[in-house]
């Protein structure tokens, strides 16, 4: 799997073909980034030989199909090329995951959360099915499970990619409430990856949030002086600025918000002086 992470107006975006990112992070929204499943490559996925070679190859060219019906909006069709592959290597771990990743997005969610628990009765150490199934817990509110699953994943030996479950971890524990476990979370991914603006645009919020507007500072300069910047990652540097009173920079991100995004709610709020308005920041 290509470890080049792609990224997107909105925020994150996931370290594979965008189709296959079922997770819409949208920095503000703090979404984790759901991870394409990866190819067996030893400890890093724990995937199970199916026995046949040639199986596995044909499963994943299946697979390959299934992420551009997918890009293209053809979920079903999508859906159905997985269980294509499926017949070819009825265990063959990355079909179950990303047929649960699909599922997700169409909101199949009991679908979803069966895919994932067959994933990891196959290979109960499986790195990427461990992470998207956190994610999929987070996103139905169940954190403590979800944190389980983030950990595990953490733990397995080889993991290549714990920046990316440093990231949905970390926003998980934000949206659980618990805002100094997050800030530990997201620090130990940006030591492991600082050039990834979703974990610097994400630790900067939840900095703010605790009210240590310098060192967010730090963080959302890192991401607004350089090509990522969004909408929503200038409307927070914006709010930061104000608030540990940098007016240089509030007045440079409020000028490049209303410039490059005009037509955004976030460059709305900023005309109309809505600098406290709750609604542009995740709870």
């Amino acid at each position: 799997m290509n470890k080049q992470t792609r990224w997107t107006d909105r925020g994150c975006f996931a370290s594979l073909p965008p189709a296959i990112l079922v997770l819409g992070f949208a920095l503000l929204q703090l979404g984790g980034c759901a991870s394409h499943p990866a190819q067996s490559n030893g400890s890093t996925s724990a995937t199970p030989s199916t026995g046949s070679a040639e199986a596995d190859k044909n499963a994943q060219i299946r697979l390959e199909l299934a992420e551009g019906y997918y890009q293209r909006g053809q979920a079903e069709v999508a859906l159905s090329e997985v269980g294509k592959a499926l017949d070819q290597a009825p265990d063959y771990v990355p079909a179950y995951t990303m047929q649960a990743l699909i599922q997700m997005s169409l909101g199949q969610n009991p679908q979803a959360e069966q895919s994932f628990r067959k994933a990891l009765s196959i290979a109960p150490n499986n790195a990427d099915a461990l992470h998207n199934y956190g994610w999929f817990l987070c996103t139905n509110r169940r954190y403590a499970e979800s944190f389980t699953m983030f950990q595990r994943a953490l733990a397995v030996p080889g993991y290549r990619y714990p920046e990316r479950t440093d990231l949905a971890y970390g926003v998980c524990q934000y949206r659980d409430g618990d805002l100094a476990g997050a800030e530990k979370t997201l620090r130990a991914g940006f030591a492991l990856d600082p050039a990834n603006p979703a974990l610097s645009t994400n630790l900067a919020l939840v900095l703010y949030r605790q009210n240590k507007f310098k060192d967010a500072l730090f963080y959302i300069q890192r991401v607004n002086s350089g090509k990522y910047a969004s909408a929503q990652s200038l409307w927070v540097g914006v709010l930061i600025a104000r608030r540990s009173g940098d007016a240089l920079d509030a007045s440079s991100w409020t000028t490049q918000l209303e410039q490059r995004f005009p037509d955004s709610r976030e460059a709305i709020a900023v005309q109309q002086g809505r600098f406290d308005d709750p609604s542009l920041l995740p709870r």
